[in-house]
């Protein structure tokens, strides 16, 4: 999910204690993740898996939405997990779990019963975009008990299952926030911080991958804490389906970027095209950029090729 980037807040420099100094978290050895600095071809798959088909392909990473039916309570099994990581070539492949850290879907297998009945206070108002979509006040102990408790335990669940690492959509919702909570940016750079401390105390190479929410990356503890970011339609999308993007919207992304890119985060991009005539000037104009492109389908529900 993306927002509209013009209307982001002006985000005040500095970082409180917890996120500045001796109480950050030392950044991860950047040396362990090759497998990551190497990938050229990538995508993403929410809907439709095919294990076999995602298997028998020549991406180099692979995001994936870890239930494949919540109403059968069917998930990629570790089992699953393995066949994913080795390519036809028996390369490796990294196969990394979709997680959203700052919106919850009400509908889905992990929200409790209980709580469709009387929901909890942190829960926001509906997203008129995405039915049964809500923003959550993510700093409060509820939601950060779904995401890293053990009931269900959202990230645990990853973890066990085998993934190499996850990719943190709706990272980008502290401007839900931002009119009545002023330091919405910092709390959801804590959060970050707090998952991937979390994940790294269980499993120290485990990779930790950021989407949109460009102005978060101008704080060290953020970029300190993830290994790289995916940027949905940097070049095209803004206004309509198959548009190009203004100038000054790029430009606003990649001046946050660059401080992703100075700091040797791995830069991803994706663009979702319907004009075929797109696809080739897009994908080279992004690698010109310095990022290894994505060009897929908005449902996210066929096979990244």
């Amino acid at each position: 999910m993306i927002y509209d980037r013009r209307s982001a807040i002006k985000l005040v420099a500095g970082l409180p204690a917890l996120l500045t100094g001796s109480s950050a978290l030392a950044a991860p050895a950047r040396s362990s993740h090759k497998l990551l600095r190497d990938v050229a071809r990538w995508g993403c798959q929410y809907q439709n898996l095919d294990i076999a088909a995602l298997a028998d392909s020549d991406l180099d990473m692979i995001v994936i939405e870890p239930s494949l039916n919540d109403d059968l309570g069917l998930f990629v099994s570790p089992d699953e997990i393995e066949v994913l990581k080795r390519k036809p070539n028996d390369g490796r492949r990294l196969v990394i779990g979709y997680l959203s850290i700052g919106e919850v879907d009400t509908k889905r297998w992990y929200w409790p019963e209980h709580w469709r009945r009387d929901p909890p206070a942190w829960l926001g108002s509906e997203n008129p975009a995405w039915p049964g979509s809500h923003p959550v006040r993510y700093w409060e102990d509820g939601w950060i008990d779904l995401l890293l408790g053990t009931e269900p335990g959202l990230l645990n669940l990853l973890l066990d299952r085998g993934y190499d690492g996850v990719l943190l959509d709706r990272v980008d919702a502290f401007t839900d926030w931002r009119m009545s909570v002023p330091d919405a940016d910092r709390r959801m750079v804590a959060l970050v911080v707090q998952i991937a401390k979390a994940a790294r105390k269980k499993r120290r190479g485990f990779l930790l991958l950021t989407q949109n929410a460009e102005p978060l990356l101008q704080y060290d503890a953020y970029r300190q804490n993830i290994d790289g970011m995916n940027k949905e339609s940097l070049l095209t999308g803004l206004r309509c389906q198959d548009c190009m993007n203004s100038a000054e919207d790029v430009t606003w992304s990649l001046d946050f970027i660059e401080k992703a890119r100075n700091d040797g985060l791995k830069l991803f991009a994706t663009e979702y095209l319907s004009d075929s005539a797109l696809i080739e000037p897009v994908r080279k104009r992004l690698a010109y950029l310095g990022f290894t492109p994505f060009l897929g389908v908005r449902n996210l529900d066929k096979l990244p090729i």
